[in-house]
């Protein structure tokens, strides 16, 4: 009798096949825990439907997953539960399980942020947003959008940090893993398109910026680099900045050439914009963090899950 291959989607791609088995064999080998199902197939990069811990590398994550969701509910977001607790092919829980992690961490979070971003972070901070808040680190987050772009822009995670200098720092996290950045929908009246423009101008990037910028490619990360900076400015109504400083990061594998060539493009228009972009690779995260004693052993589940043995050179 022919064996099924669970790992086999043939829509799959070259990255998101061998993604799709590394996550298989993390279930199997290292959870032990029988597949799960997407619809009426069983896939290896599945967890079975009711669980809700084991898609995250430490229990800090999965405590502060649990919570979230009825936090981004209540706020009117969106969490797709799927994609969060049993998809481990999925961004999000990659993001849970480093951001949600460091959240319980705000020592060693502090260390290792310091290490990633090249800026002396010495405390998380509690800043009011609005009618919300950001509790030194969270995940799945947005502002008010009537206050912002007024469009679903979100960050993944993002950060409020207090620099050696004390000024207040504003870092907004982009994690990918085998997913690329989104397109838009087709903007038919081009409203979208002229709020873009004006924001781009108004914040102090180039004059060529949103039609270097405004393509499939790099569009999603202009709008989050958009939001951040209004973020950091407070926002419609703001007085006065929030923030001193702020910077996007994207997150993602060491070998997408994809979003580092994004980042690269938006730098390139940056001009005046406060807000800085940079890419950080998973290894290189996994790295930082292994150097860090309060971390050591979380990095090692984080490169063995995510990363491998060894990682492409930049």
């Amino acid at each position: 009798m022919t064996q099924v291959d669970i790992t086999f989607v043939v829509s799959d791609n070259a990255v998101t096949r061998r993604e799709r088995r590394r996550q298989s064999a993390f279930r199997e080998e290292v959870l032990g825990l029988a597949p799960g199902r997407r619809g009426d197939q069983i896939l290896g990069n599945y967890l079975p439907a009711d669980d809700r811990r084991n898609n995250f590398l430490s229990d800090e994550a999965a405590d502060y997953a649990a919570a979230r969701v009825a936090v981004v509910q209540g706020e009117g977001g969106q969490l797709e539960q799927a994609r969060l607790f049993t998809n481990m092919l999925s961004s999000m829980p990659l993001c849970f399980s480093v951001f949600g992690h460091l959240r319980a961490h705000r020592r060693a979070a502090v260390t290792l942020l310091s290490a990633l971003t090249g800026r002396q972070l010495i405390d998380l901070d509690h800043v009011t947003v609005g009618q919300r808040s950001i509790d030194g680190i969270e995940c799945e987050w947005a502002p008010d959008r009537r206050e912002h772009l007024n469009d679903g822009t979100a960050f993944d995670a993002v950060v409020a940090a207090r620099r050696l200098d004390g000024r207040r720092l504003l870092i907004a996290v982009e994690a990918k893993y085998i997913d690329t950045f989104s397109r838009d929908r087709r903007d038919k009246t081009g409203e979208k398109d002229r709020k873009y423009r004006r924001l781009c101008e108004e914040f102090g990037m180039t004059q060529a910026a949103f039609d270097a910028l405004g393509g499939d490619r790099t569009r999603q990360l202009l709008r989050n680099v958009l939001l951040t900076e209004s973020v950091r400015r407070g926002g419609r109504s703001g007085e006065s900045p929030l923030f001193d400083e702020a910077l996007t990061v994207v997150l993602a594998r060491d070998d997408d050439e994809a979003a580092r060539t994004a980042v690269a493009a938006v730098e390139q228009e940056r001009g005046a914009l406060p807000t800085a972009v940079t890419f950080i690779g998973h290894g290189e995260l996994a790295d930082a963090a292994a150097g860090v004693d309060e971390l050591a052993e979380w990095a090692g589940r984080f490169r063995r899950r995510y990363v491998g043995e060894t990682r492409p050179s930049k």
